[in-house]
């Protein structure tokens, strides 16, 4: 098992990290590296071979003042005394495709599945973007932080509501 700080050391050692493209803080993690989006599974390899887990995906909408998202891939393990998570920072502007993780950590299928459905990311490689909450071909993104509304569809119930019922019209309870 390796400590949090040599899996970050063997990460930068690899070629995988890259300046910051932002100074925002981050917080959680004992270690966290900016990781560039074609060398993410090979830096995610790194900390399975060194026995940790995926814990999650997080995706931060930053298009209005840089034109890019920024993904927060979380790392931990179990057999290592606390603290022991690891976050990768990955910098992926709009339009760009990240190279899919899911082969590397079956558990972030899930979390890419649900980043390219509410925001938009492109996972390259993954074999099944589709679709999980939204309805099948859903044209808006609804985590944007641009997004205000959807349009109405055939799935709003709200459009074809009947109208409540006066209060006389209400039957007695006994």
């Amino acid at each position: 098992m390796s400590a949090p700080a040599e899996v970050a050391g063997a990460a930068e050692r690899l070629g995988a990290t890259v300046p910051a493209p932002i100074e925002h803080p981050f917080s959680g993690a004992v270690e966290v590296r900016w990781i560039a989006p074609a060398r993410l599974p090979d830096a995610c390899r790194l900390l399975r071979d060194a026995g940790y887990f995926f814990e999650s995906l997080t995706c931060v909408d930053r298009l209005a003042a840089h034109g890019a998202f920024e993904l927060i891939y979380t790392f931990n393990r179990f057999e290592a005394p606390p603290p022991a998570r690891v976050a990768w920072r990955v910098w992926a502007p709009l339009g760009q495709a990240v190279p899919t993780v899911r082969d590397v950590f079956g558990a972030a299928d899930w979390n890419e599945r649900e980043a390219w459905e509410l925001y938009g990311v492109v996972f390259s490689g993954h074999p099944h973007l589709t679709w999980l909450l939204l309805p099948e071909g859903t044209e808006w993104r609804p985590l944007l932080k641009s997004f205000t509304a959807p349009p109405p569809s055939e799935f709003d119930d709200s459009l074809h509501a009947p109208a409540p019922a006066a209060p006389d019209d209400q039957p007695a309870h006994s």
